[in-house]
């Protein structure tokens, strides 16, 4: 890794090198890395004159295409970090966002644009007055002091409080991950990166830098393209993609042998089955299998997967380089080989909190006992164990309620905080129910009088919530069942969602 680098450096560098090289490839447009690194240079002038600095926080509001990862990189070199959001997010959420990190400034478009708050301005990329404006700039790299510790985003999860939390990632991080990524599979000039989420799910920071730091080419697809299984595995073949970085869920969609030059496919996000694993694996394809909590920058642990080695599920691995990774037990000491216990992760890739909560960072940024002065350690509250052979981390599921689906985190007190707002709803448990044989599904168990329909909750829910937090399913119930010590017993609620 070349520690002292931020992500933009990485870029400009391979700008160099590589001018007319392909940066970026979205719906038969096409820019070089000289191109993309020219017009964000004079983006990032731009947001300089508007104010923008060092730990400044620029908002990105953007459908997908290649002015996504240009305002990624022009506020990045103007010294700022990004908060990237959806569009398609309710307006409330929006705003909460933008006014919990403190984002005066919006890049955005012009369809876009009425979704930005009043007090926040908006940059529209598509302004003709704006590009008119831009071609004046000097699209000379800026010679701003720049160092690996900066801030680089913020991205925002669940929050068990009822409100989601933002979390502080600085360069390191990232540039540790992408260079070893790099080295471990030999990704380069001529490789080809799927962006497949989207950029309020920390996965699209690997996939977007993965590609511009290694020279590689960024292939975007439109949000509706992405959502078809077979334009999806259409895309990726018409464009050649070589890298792709996919959740579990996604896998059982497309059929491995239509993918002759995906040569490398990172999974994560939710754990890994051996029978897909299997299917995936190929003499000409690698499957390795990341774990890594938004805290984590991403993936933090990684091991590809080998199908002769008859695992009954693949292992999510060992610590990545410069990084560790610990498995505490109730007392905070280390369990030995084939105990359970919590996994804590440290090195260069953790965050530096959560944003304005000062006590849930204490609480998941501990202290390092192994390391050195004021070195931390992060609390993931998931439950693994070193195996007996020493192969690698077990993945057993969590110590507490969160969940995880479809590779996002969900916090079930946020979805009840608001499901509680609802005034034919008298008490409420969200919880992830497994029908035997089907897939999980987010269930909303509610209380009250004439309690509300799917349809209504949704329609509730969907103007504070994400869809990814909507329940696919309601189940009235008398009251909600408790085990003796007063605590919800999910025993109980899973049976009678059956």
């Amino acid at each position: 890794m070349n520690g002292q680098a931020c992500l933009h450096e990485l870029v400009q560098d391979w700008a160099r090198r590589i001018p007319e090289a392909p940066a970026l490839r979205f719906e038969g447009e096409q820019w070089s890395y000289g191109e993309l690194n020219g017009r964000a240079n004079r983006l990032a002038a731009h947001l300089r004159r508007m104010g923008v600095g060092r730990e400044s926080v620029v908002g990105i509001l953007m459908e997908r295409g290649p002015r996504l990862p240009l305002a990624m990189l022009a506020i990045l070199k103007a010294g700022a970090a990004y908060l990237p959001m959806d569009p398609a997010q309710p307006v409330d959420r929006l705003g909460y966002l933008m006014g919990d990190a403190g984002c005066e400034l919006v890049v955005t478009t012009t369809s876009l644009a009425g979704q930005v708050p009043e007090e926040a301005a908006a940059v529209c990329l598509d302004d003709p007055f704006t590009a008119d404006m831009l071609t004046g700039l000097s699209a000379a790299d800026p010679e701003l002091p720049a160092h690996p510790d900066q801030l680089a985003y913020v991205i925002y999860t669940s929050g068990s409080t009822g409100r989601p939390k933002g979390t502080l990632l600085p360069h390191r991080g990232v540039v540790n991950l992408t260079s070893h990524m790099a080295r471990q599979f030999s990704i380069g000039p001529g490789d080809r990166w799927l962006q497949l989420t989207t950029p309020c799910f920390d996965v699209s920071v690997l996939e977007i830098f993965g590609a511009l730091t290694t020279g590689s080419c960024l292939v975007q697809g439109s949000s509706l393209s992405l959502l078809d299984p077979r334009a999806l595995g259409a895309l990726m073949r018409d464009e050649g993609v070589t890298i792709g970085v996919f959740t579990t869920a996604i896998l059982p969609l497309l059929d491995p042998e239509q993918l002759p030059q995906l040569r490398v496919l990172n999974v994560g996000g939710e754990q890994l089955s051996r029978f897909q694993a299997d299917r995936w694996s190929s003499p000409t394809r690698i499957v390795n299998n990341q774990y890594g909590p938004t805290e984590a920058t991403v993936a933090c642990t990684e091991q590809r997967h080998e199908p002769q080695l008859g695992r009954p599920k693949p292992l999510i691995g060992e610590a990545m380089p410069n990084l560790e990774a610990h498995v505490v037990g109730p007392d905070g000491h280390e369990e030995p080989p084939g105990e359970f216990g919590e996994l804590l992760i440290g090195g260069v890739c953790l965050a530096r909190g959560y944003l304005n909560r000062p006590g849930l960072t204490a609480l998941k940024f501990v202290p390092d006992p192994y390391g050195g002065h004021g070195a931390r350690l992060y609390r993931t509250g998931d439950l693994v164990r070193w195996t007996e052979g020493d192969d690698g981390l077990e993945f057993a599921g969590r110590i507490d309620t969160q969940i995880k689906l479809h590779g996002h985190r969900i916090e079930p007190g946020e979805v009840e905080e608001v499901l509680l707002t609802h005034p034919r709803v008298k008490d409420a448990v969200v919880d992830l129910v497994r029908p035997q044989g089907g897939e999980p599904v987010l269930t909303a168990f509610v209380t009250g009088t004439d309690t509300p329909s799917l349809a209504e909750v949704h329609a509730h829910l969907r103007t504070v919530l994400p869809v990814y937090m909507l329940p696919g399913r309601v189940v009235v119930l008398e009251e909600v069942p408790l085990t003796r010590n007063g605590k919800v017993d999910r025993r109980a609620l899973a049976a009678a969602a059956l």
